[in-house]
């Protein structure tokens, strides 16, 4: 993605300056299957997009490859499509959720409000940013409850076992009605992917100050206009303050980010 309001791949940018963004799914290969957190776009969205979802591919610069699909992807590492077993949502927006229908066997777990408002959409803005063709192939879904239990001090819902790794859903609400950070437990480690409760790597940085590259006012139209709540800054700061050396936190768009990841799986994949 090159939209305006990010970075670019340098750190530095301009209000007129598109930056770099990226679509950060994981996958993660289990005793009980592979599973994939979040799918990015989907080969129907690359080759036959509908004029709602390529209007924002537009918006976001985003070129729509097909080599660049979870699925494509997946089958260069010498998997198929069926070996997903489980995929899991941080939200069910256009550019996390495309590549549902490329994975049909697989039960595709959410936040219970998060489904909810995939099926049920309530405003024009999540009329337009859930894309039913995403889900016409009517997936198994699982509802998860977000409430009841705690994850290193944060609400969450209960852990649910895979293989010897868990899953849990941290909700960060506010960009969408179920909008959840998914943390999963690799032997003593935790991986947290935010989903959109973030943007851009400094916003929940505990070390670095702060200042977005782009000034503050392309950062609050950026924030404002996709419902990304200051608050959860905060939250992911401590967190990482307090337990950064047992959890790894990223976000879906930046691309610091995911060239670090990178860069840690050349030097030793890790498996659940």
């Amino acid at each position: 993605m090159r939209p305006y309001g990010l970075p670019d791949e340098d750190g530095s940018g301009g209000m007129f300056k598109r930056g770099h963004g990226v679509v950060h799914c994981l996958l993660l290969e289990t005793a009980a299957g592979l599973a994939l957190v979040d799918t990015g776009w989907g080969q129907r969205d690359c080759y036959s997009p509908t004029p709602a979802l390529r209007q924002f591919a537009g918006l976001v610069r985003s070129p729509l490859d097909p080599e660049e699909t979870a699925v494509c992807q997946l089958r260069g590492l010498g998997y198929r499509p069926a070996d997903v077993k489980h995929v899991f949502l941080t939200h069910l927006h256009l550019d996390h959720a495309g590549g549902l229908p490329d994975f049909p066997l697989a039960t595709v777990h959410a936040a219970a409000e998060e489904i909810e408002a995939f099926l049920q959409p309530r405003t024009l803005m999540e009329r337009r940013a859930y894309r039913p063709e995403h889900g016409a192939h009517a997936p198994r879904w699982q509802a998860h409850d977000t409430r009841g239990a705690a994850w290193l001090g944060l609400e969450a819902g209960p852990p649910m076992p895979l293989g010897e790794t868990e899953i849990v859903f941290v909700p960060l609400r506010g960009h969408t009605r179920g909008h959840c950070a998914i943390a999963v437990r690799i032997g003593e480690r935790w991986l947290l992917h935010c989903g959109d409760a973030y943007g851009y790597y400094r916003q929940a940085d505990p070390v670095q100050p702060y200042a977005h590259p782009n000034g503050r006012l392309v950062e609050w139209a950026v924030t404002a206009g996709f419902g990304m709540p200051r608050r959860h800054w905060a939250v992911l700061r401590q967190l990482r303050h307090k337990h950064g050396e047992v959890v790894s936190a990223f976000c879906s768009h930046d691309a610091h980010e995911l060239a670090v990841a990178q860069e840690v799986q050349r030097s030793g994949p890790a498996t659940a």
